[in-house]
């Protein structure tokens, strides 16, 4: 099954995002995609490709149609516990020469994210477009979740913000993600909204199929790491900007607590090893910082330059004796 809306030229960026049973964290997304959200662009300058892994709870379809911009929407049929399939498929319906890849569809963004996006990709010959990871919440929601954060909750505080009139205001009711939580100046660990080109894609065989642990294991730290460990890549972090996660009872994030999440999270570990012969390690290389710093993310700039401050420590600023 599918839908598309009318385009009227080839868009420079696909944004492909996926979703399986979160019809409401999905459109929240969508929202967050839309011409109504995004700044500085306009619809003839991407698409965006929401593919839909079928369940009991899928996306209402209305909803969807009433999304401004350049949407597509697939439902397909997914016998495997994850998203990689998904993924391939839904790059191969792209458009634009460049596709940012949100595996994650719970995954929420900020107003100038594809602004800054289509200027990395105008700048750069082959990049690799990141953002940081955050949570919704005070903590972790893995953590969170112990203490009994659950959708109910989350709704409550997304409704204490008007993140729809100032999406910027999802910085004041998010905490880093693990894979960023070292802050910008350090090494992250995977990106949920990657921005590759589309030859970058099918050089590295886009997703490799290999990943079938429930929710994809680490199929997405995987590729991120592949694209940026390319010689010929530059990576760009867009730090003003963000991806912001929803508490959906994921398979990492919150389906899952205590032993049983350890025990997923030992299999994920395991299957990566088993495919790369060697446990996980982020990629080393140093970003290009692009975009604007919005006020609601300086707290965060201030956590990043104090985190990689004292990994150096004092004995590197002995002039400063420990002040900056």
């Amino acid at each position: 099954m599918m839908w598309r809306k009318n385009k009227k030229s080839t868009p420079a960026l696909s944004i492909v995002v996926i979703f399986y049973d979160m019809p409401s964290q999905a459109l929240n997304t969508l929202f967050t995609l839309s011409t109504d959200f995004q700044r500085q662009v306009n619809q003839e300058d991407y698409e965006v490709i929401a593919v839909e892994n079928r369940s009991s709870n899928t996306i209402d379809e209305k909803q969807l149609q009433a999304l401004t911009g350049n949407f597509k929407y697939f439902l397909r049929d997914e016998s495997l516990p994850t998203p990689v399939h998904a993924i391939n498929f839904g790059v191969e319906q792209a458009s634009a020469d460049h596709v940012c890849i949100m595996v994650d569809g719970a995954r929420m963004v900020s107003p100038m994210l594809i602004y800054y996006s289509l200027k990395a990709i105008s700048l750069y010959q082959n990049p690799v477009v990141t953002v940081p990871g955050y949570h919704l919440g005070a903590k972790l929601q893995q953590e969170a979740a112990e203490d009994g954060y659950d959708e109910k909750a989350e709704k409550e505080l997304l409704a204490s913000v008007p993140w729809r009139e100032d999406g910027y205001r999802l910085f004041d009711v998010s905490c880093l993600s693990a894979s960023s939580r070292s802050g910008f100046f350090e090494p992250i660990g995977e990106s949920n909204t990657l921005t590759v080109s589309q030859t970058l894609f099918r050089r590295l065989g886009g997703f490799d199929t290999r990943f079938t642990e429930t929710g994809g294991g680490q199929c997405n730290l995987d590729f991120y790491k592949r694209a940026v460990e390319q010689t010929d890549t530059d990576l760009i972090m867009l730090l003003g900007e963000g991806s912001f996660h929803q508490f959906h009872g994921g398979v990492t994030t919150g389906r899952e607590i205590g032993k049983a999440r350890e025990k997923t999270m030992n299999d994920h570990f395991a299957q990566y090893q088993k495919i790369r012969g060697e446990f996980y390690s982020p990629p080393q290389k140093t970003p290009v910082f692009l975009g604007e710093i919005h006020p609601a993310v300086l707290k965060y700039i201030h956590h990043s330059a104090q985190f990689s401050r004292n990994k150096l420590g004092e004995l590197a600023y002995p002039d400063h004796q420990g002040k900056i």
